[in-house]
């Protein structure tokens, strides 16, 4: 008879055993996005396997039976995914998002309901870039009104990142009564995916990250109930500002991912590489100083991102003030790894201009790093004011 182990399982056995998984299917999609990304093909496979492999149930809360992933461990499952496939990882990343910064923050009944239903399996989405106002998430067009003990939501969202897949939904609206005053009449709920009330209106097709299914959707008519709404009335806007975090360091760790690969790829294809100028392309000085600057400049990216993952988590005093502290590394990273791809492209040559190509991929997809919220323009605007002792939030802004 064969002795059963019965030694329990360590936290740091589970992490190390899902930054492997991670490490495998990263490579897997990788391969898969060889076949499908410029046919555009959403990333179905990709994200049923995340879901398969535990990595979709990493935030499920430690008192629901749940690993309670760091927001740090977070960003590190981010890169590596991003190493094999930027829209999967993308994608990836508005659900570790939602389920990471929620975890604290939610009525007993809905933090229950939602963290059940990711411990068996869901995927969710949340479209919060509204017709009008764009990545002005706390000022959303889509309106909420009061119908009997619930909500009637209208509205037109984009970028419903991971729409085809998603089991939920957190669909953001903006309260039509009176006394609420934008962005004080900011409202979110979370509801299962509906079957009616919300339809795509646009199927989304992309210059960079064209995987990851962002359509744009219609509410009409969507029916919610009050049990549905995540924050008390008035306050989720500080709320959501609270946990500006999430959404700045996961989506920094997808575009920091993608400039590891990117110089992998670089240093790969140069090794041994021959042209009729020179028998090793790793000889010339040219080559050498960009690999150099390359790897320091993801040395400078991967310890700012770690620094701010673990140091710059909790919003404390000055709400204003935290969230331009979390712009930094968004901003600098989404940035400075467009260089270090591009550097990449460079070092590789003519090859990577082919369709197919994985640095042609990488190369589009980081583009799109710069541009989501806070956009380049937004960041700088909050990290300058509070660096100078100005409220970003004070209005007129900049009289």
């Amino acid at each position: 008879m064969t002795a059963v182990d019965s030694t329990p399982v360590t936290r740091d056995t589970q992490w190390q055993e899902l930054r492997a998984t991670a490490q495998e299917l990263a490579e897997k999609f990788s391969a898969r996005s060889e076949q499908s990304y410029d046919k555009g093909e959403f990333v179905a496979d990709n994200i049923r396997d995340l879901i398969e492999s535990g990595i979709t149930a990493v935030n499920v809360p430690e008192d629901m039976g749940g690993f309670e992933a760091t927001l740090e461990e977070n960003t590190l499952l981010l890169r590596i995914i991003a190493g094999g496939c930027g829209s999967t990882a993308f994608t990836l990343a508005i659900h570790a998002v939602l389920t990471g910064s929620m975890r604290s923050d939610l009525s007993a009944a809905v933090r229950t309901r939602m963290f059940a239903a990711v411990r068996d399996g869901a995927f969710i989405v949340g479209p919060f870039t509204d017709e009008g106002s764009g990545g002005n998430w706390v000022r959303p067009s889509t309106v909420a009104r009061r119908e009997g003990d619930g909500f009637v939501l209208d509205g037109l969202k984009h970028f419903a990142t991971g729409f085809d897949a998603a089991t939920h939904l957190v669909i953001t609206a903006g309260l039509d009564d009176a006394h609420l005053e934008p962005p004080f009449n900011l409202a979110a709920f979370f509801v299962e995916k509906p079957e009616q009330g919300v339809e795509v209106a646009a199927p989304w097709s992309g210059f960079a990250l064209p995987m990851t299914g962002s359509h744009s959707i219609s509410l009409t008519s969507l029916r919610v109930s009050a049990d549905d709404s995540v924050f008390p009335d008035g306050l989720t806007p500080l709320f959501v500002m609270a946990r500006q975090q999430w959404g700045h360091y996961c989506f920094a760790a997808v575009f920091l991912g993608l400039a590891h690969r990117a110089y992998e790829l670089a240093v790969e294809r140069t090794r041994g590489r021959s042209t009729t100028a020179v028998a090793d392309l790793a000889k010339l000085p040219g080559i050498q100083f960009a690999v150099a600057r390359m790897r320091s400049s993801l040395a400078t990216m991967d310890a700012l991102l770690t620094e701010y993952a673990t140091r710059h988590v909790d919003a404390g005093d000055d709400l204003p003030a935290f969230v331009a502290d979390t712009c930094v590394p968004k901003y600098f990273i989404t940035n400075e790894a467009e260089h270090v791809v591009a550097t990449a492209f460079e070092v590789i040559g003519g090859s990577g201009i082919r369709e197919g190509s994985r640095i042609g991929q990488i190369w589009r997809d980081v583009k799109a790093g710069p541009l989501l919220p806070f956009t380049n323009d937004l960041a700088r605007e909050y990290i300058g004011k509070a660096a100078l002792g100005i409220s970003p939030v004070e209005t007129p802004r900049w009289v």
